[in-house]
């Protein structure tokens, strides 16, 4: 397992931080505690990174059926 190095944190990626614990504490309706944010899907194009979404909401939605 790979350790992310730190980067420095910009004003945008503060910003960006913030919106990530607001949607996790809203997500869960509890407090959270963040121990690391990193970034997926590097290299990618968009529309690849919007396919992988995409797929996954897939996944969840045929997960979520009972099988007969």
């Amino acid at each position: 397992m790979s350790q992310a190095t730190p980067t420095k944190l910009s004003a945008d990626n503060a910003a960006l931080i913030a919106v990530i614990t607001a949607a996790i504490h809203a997500a869960i309706e509890a407090p959270a505690k963040i121990l690391s944010i990193r970034q997926i899907n590097q290299g990618q194009s968009p529309e690849a990174a919007r396919m992988a979404w995409a797929l996954e909401g897939r996944r969840h939605i045929f997960a979520s059926h009972k099988l007969r």
